[in-house]
């Protein structure tokens, strides 16, 4: 598990995005774990120690409805998981949601990762790596 405060310290990655926040407030009610930023284009990370799966939609409902009109982005989810929760059924949870939203909203993807494939001895896989996409569960809209 990575404490709050050691996650939104972490140097999150993707080429051509910079840190823009870290557990501030996004926009009234919003305070995402950390942001990245390039233009109109952010990347959102959540932290999550719990496996609730009403938390997964609140943050995926948040997320969406900041970036609306020109703001566009994905959001990821650095999750630790429990012998009962698994990535996979997070994804699959969030899919049918994700897929009702989806007109209404600039957010392009969800993806959910294990905690333990994305940080390992003090460091991060970067997001825009091969290593990325082959560890975490995407959600989309198809």
């Amino acid at each position: 598990m990575i404490p709050d405060r050691i996650f939104k310290q972490l140097k999150h990655e993707y080429a051509g995005y910079n840190k823009y926040l870290n557990g501030q407030q996004l926009e009234r009610g919003y305070k995402p774990d950390y942001v990245l930023r390039n233009k109109n284009d952010y990347i959102i990370l959540e932290s999550e120690n719990n496996s609730s799966r009403k938390m997964y939609v609140g943050g995926m409902m948040k997320a969406a409805h900041f970036l609306q009109n020109k703001k566009t982005g994905i959001l990821i989810f650095v999750i630790k998981f429990r012998d009962n929760t698994k990535p996979i059924s997070i994804a699959k949870h969030l899919k049918r949601y994700f897929n009702w939203i989806y007109q209404n909203t600039n957010l392009r993807e969800v993806y959910i990762i294990d905690m333990e494939d994305y940080y390992c001895d003090e460091c991060v896989l970067s997001i825009d790596s091969a290593d990325f996409q082959i560890k975490s569960h995407k959600v989309g809209n198809t």
